[in-house]
């Protein structure tokens, strides 16, 4: 059991810290603070699910990988709605299209 918490800690870590690296690096004054945050999550989420989309046919990484795509999803289509920070919407969009060609393209390639 703490393997597995100790685990998690050190795979959110990363995505945190790239969150509030974009965060500063693409700033939007003109939204509230949840709303500068929401992009730079998408990125964070993204990017996870894009590193590890290549296992998405092992049952333990779908509870790893899928959730963290789906939420990057939802949230994606947030920004895209609120039109919240065009530099990473076009990072983000870009990002989850590989990740699901990627997830694709392994499925294919491991045949399983």
């Amino acid at each position: 059991m703490l393997g597995s918490v100790l685990l998690l800690i050190a795979m959110i870590g990363p995505m945190v810290l790239l969150a509030t690296f974009l965060h500063y690096l693409f700033p939007v004054e003109n939204v509230n603070g949840f709303d500068q945050w929401v992009p730079a999550m998408v990125s964070a989420l993204s990017a996870w699910s894009f590193f590890t989309s290549w296992l998405w046919f092992y049952l333990f990484n779908l509870y790893l990988s899928m959730p963290a795509f789906l939420l990057a999803l939802v949230l994606h289509l947030y920004t895209v709605r609120k039109k919240l920070n065009p530099k990473l919407i076009r990072i983000n969009t870009a990002l989850l299209m590989a990740t699901i060609l990627m997830g694709f393209v392994s499925f294919l390639y491991f045949d399983i």
